[in-house]
């Protein structure tokens, strides 16, 4: 299937993703040598509109997904999806982002294993790879690509992979920072875009309401409470988002990344803003069979050719961002976190590029193979969710500790317990089993076993980047 657009239109598209990787290439040519620090952290000097613009379109991946549930359920989307992470990512701010920046470690498995010992780091590794390969996004644009030029899936999603991630094999982290910033720039003119030309060609925000079934204005919409609740779990996944991470890792300084933080929350809610709007405006005005499509098919009925083009490079660009930053962030886990304690005589660079090769070509095959890989986005949160949650908070607590030989169990369990509640779910008719989120019975196991197991410790920070020294 291929949508109508006009030829002018597709060649702004195509245009904008060739531009994505001369703008990749470009922000690598002033340097002449790279060291860790410089590939996989530009050089610890992130300013803040880069660290805002970088963190703010990363954080979008799923866009689709969020005009299906403005369509199906009204502002309740806002709740599940909005509210939750805001208050998550101040918390984040507040308490951690300060710690991550201060401290001289580039990933959340070298953190782990200088408080907690080599094992956990690998095995937290393995749980940040599973969260962070890009399958569902790379999915997700291939799709959309599919739908704008006629091309086979498998043939789009070969194509869309490497424009994404060329320029992150030359340029690492500063290349993804740098197309960060345009596509910052692309996904709020594409929105802007299809909000004005919703009002305009359709009216004013009164009258839209006025023909909203009455749920879609309720906060609950047609959720349970319990399935609302669950959303504030889920964005705990924030302590333990590697984008967070690593962008904190990077900034000038604390104050940079704290600020840059809490910058980054009122733009995602001017976003989710105009997200929320245009999915109202979808629902009200149109009856559309596929609800994923909301927003392609708002934009293709009100926004005239070279605006649509504008309004599709702005939705490419929410998708690639989290896709170019994700397929970094499991390139580096590959190659710092896992290869690198295997292969003893090869730098971080040219492991991170083999590490890049590697997750690139694992999206490839499961996008293709797997056709409904975008539900990977909420099983792998899920069950990475309740085994990393507690060992990365406390490995920056200074006073609390856990002995090592009991971390890799705080690890395990609780995401194999929700591995197997996930599986239950697709194999068991049972209404218990159902009615309960996957993540809940792994948190509750990871709570209990850090109850039993924390210890008080007085060891200062200080003394953990001394074991950190004596690991590397």
């Amino acid at each position: 299937m291929k949508m109508k657009i006009s030829e002018i239109d597709l060649i702004l598209i195509i245009t904008y993703l060739l531009l994505v990787a001369l703008v990749g290439f470009l922000a690598k040519l002033k340097e002449t040598h790279s060291t860790k620090d410089d590939f996989i952290l530009a050089g610890r000097r992130l300013s803040l509109p880069f660290f805002v613009a970088s963190l703010v379109a990363t954080w979008y991946g799923n866009i689709l997904g969020i005009g299906e549930f403005v369509y199906r359920s009204g502002i309740v989307a806002w709740i599940c999806f909005g509210v939750p992470y805001y208050i998550s990512a101040i918390l984040f701010a507040k308490f951690f982002a300060g710690r991550i920046n201060s401290s001289k470690f580039s990933t959340i498995p070298e953190q782990i294993s200088a408080k907690f010992g080599s094992t956990a780091g690998f095995f937290a590794s393995i749980v940040v790879l599973i969260i962070t390969l890009p399958a569902a996004y790379l999915l997700m644009m291939g799709v959309l690509f599919q739908l704008l030029t006629g091309i086979n899936l498998p043939l789009s999603i070969i194509i869309v992979a490497v424009l994404s991630t060329i320029f992150l094999f030359y340029g690492g982290f500063k290349s993804d920072i740098w197309v960060n910033t345009l596509q910052f720039v692309m996904m709020y003119i594409g929105f802007l875009v299809l909000l004005y030309f919703s009002v305009t060609e359709l009216g004013g925000f009164s009258d839209m309401i006025s023909k909203l079934p009455s749920r879609h204005l309720s906060w609950t919409g047609d959720k349970s409470l319990q399935y609302v609740l669950a959303w504030f779990i889920i964005s705990l996944q924030t302590f333990i988002d590697p984008s967070f991470h690593q962008r904190c890792a990077a900034a000038r300084s604390s104050k940079t990344a704290r600020n840059g933080i809490y910058a980054s929350v009122a733009l995602w809610l001017m976003f989710d803003t105009l997200t929320l709007i245009t999915g109202l405006y979808a629902r009200a005005y149109f009856d559309i069979a596929e609800p994923l499509q909301a927003y392609p098919m708002l934009a293709q009925s009100v926004v005239p050719q070279i605006w649509l083009g504008l309004f599709f490079i702005g939705i490419l660009s929410v998708i690639m961002s989290t896709f170019d930053s994700y397929a970094f962030i499991s390139a580096v886990t590959i190659g710092n976190d896992i290869m690198k304690k295997f292969i003893k005589n090869r730098d971080t660079i040219f492991l991170t590029r083999i590490g890049l090769v590697i997750s690139v070509g694992l999206s490839i095959i499961l996008g293709i193979a797997i056709p409904s890989a975008i539900d990977l986005i909420y099983k792998t949160s899920s069950i990475a969710i309740p085994g990393l949650f507690l060992p990365t908070v406390l490995s920056f607590v200074e006073n609390w500790n856990i002995p090592k030989n009991k971390v890799l169990l705080l690890i395990l369990l609780p995401a194999t317990i929700s591995l197997i509640w996930v599986m239950l779910q697709s194999t068991v008719n049972n209404l218990f089993i159902g009615d309960i989120e996957p993540m809940m019975p792994g948190i509750l196991m990871s709570v209990i076993l850090a109850i039993i197991f924390i210890r008080k410790n007085r060891t200062k920070l200080t003394s953990v980047h001394k074991m950190w020294e004596t690991l590397e």
